[in-house]
């Protein structure tokens, strides 16, 4: 069976170059004699995990369209540099055994759990990347037939979806760095403030 191209628009993606957050796309569409090459970025930030494209510009050359191209991608080389610059601290990469092995009538809601580092992109593959707090989702429950957990990273604070198959397990106590229990404890204080200020109404 044929596989579906891969379609941005009217554009066939012929280069797609994952970085960061985003990957970085070049289509072609044969039949647009203007602007036959198309450069833009392509992220799945949503629920269902569907192409999203932005900032798209079209090229008559292909060697201008390439050149774009570079652009876009050292600029997110750029980005993530910074960010992990801003980090005062080092992130080692959590390993399994650092972990507990969740079992398949474990709840996680609640809970702080590792993401396999396999299942992140290369340039996520440190702690504060792998670190999650779980909020929800059909996989969070035990014994569920539900694959998806909702999650916030716990460094971060951003919001998160993977499958339950993409846990490593439990982070032990004892390989709990000192940032995630400063920021448990935030998150806990936090918590308990909520129901406090709905109450002063």
């Amino acid at each position: 069976m044929e596989q579906e191209k891969r379609m941005a628009g009217d554009y066939e993606v012929y280069q797609a170059l994952p970085i960061g957050r985003v990957e970085v796309i070049l289509g072609i569409d044969t039949t647009n004699s203007k602007k036959p090459y198309l450069v833009c970025y392509c992220d799945q930030n949503n629920l269902f995990g569907i192409d999203q494209y932005y900032g798209a510009e079209g090229f008559e050359d292909y060697l201008e369209a390439m050149q774009e191209f570079g652009k876009l991608l050292q600029w997110q080389i750029e980005k993530l540099q910074i960010e992990r610059s801003a980090i005062p601290e080092s992130m080692p990469q959590i390993q399994t055994d650092h972990c507990l092995p969740i079992k398949s009538e474990d709840e996680l809601g609640g809970r702080l759990v590792v993401i396999r580092p396999e299942r992140l992109r290369p340039e996520f593959r440190t702690a504060d990347h792998q670190l999650v707090w779980v909020t929800g989702g059909f996989g969070a429950s035990g014994n569920s037939r539900g694959r998806a957990v909702f999650a916030m990273r716990l460094y971060s604070g951003d919001e998160c979806r993977y499958n339950r198959e993409d846990l490593l397990g439990f982070l032990k106590p004892e390989h709990t760095p000192a940032w995630a229990q400063e920021k448990l404890a935030l998150h806990q204080a936090e918590k308990q403030q909520k129901p406090k200020s709905r109450d002063a109404r």
